[in-house]
């Protein structure tokens, strides 16, 4: 697992930001979850919509895990997230868990699944699912959340 530390913003505060390079193993969900809900909490971020953000990328990752590496070696999961200033003088978290595998749709025959991006969408302001623009092969899932209290 790969971490970075901090940069500088506007305004004399400083925004961390998270940086996990996470192996395609069922063990990086909770590691995952972990670092999310530590590195929100050093934000100061409101716990109703901390939970619901660890909740939508824990979907996201348990989904490149399941799904990217299919008939081939596992590779990563990087889990990056920000912090910016709203118009409105809140702020907002945005997540992007990528990975560099390939698309697969989920399995229809399971009457038990197809509900991690519906959830996603339920924690989150917006959810984005795409491929990068980067020309690598790969999937991203871009999380805003919604706008909350700017830090004190």
């Amino acid at each position: 697992m790969r971490r970075s530390g901090s940069d500088p913003v506007d305004g004399g505060e400083s925004r961390r930001l998270l940086r996990l390079a996470l192996p395609a193993d069922p063990i990086a969900i909770s590691v995952a979850r972990h670092q999310l809900h530590r590195w929100l909490t050093g934000l100061s971020w409101p716990s109703a919509q901390l939970e619901d953000i660890v909740l939508a990328v824990n979907e996201a990752v348990t989904n490149a895990i399941e799904y990217a590496y299919l008939d081939q070696p596992p590779g990563l999961v990087e889990v990056h997230g920000g912090v910016e200033a709203t118009p409105d003088e809140q702020r907002r978290a945005t997540i992007i868990v990528r990975d560099h595998g390939r698309w697969r749709p989920p399995p229809t025959n399971n009457p038990y699944r197809h509900r991690g991006i519906p959830l996603m969408r339920a924690c989150m302001e917006t959810v984005t699912i795409g491929q990068p623009d980067d020309g690598r092969v790969g999937t991203w899932v871009v999380l805003r959340s919604r706008a909350v209290p700017r830090q004190r």
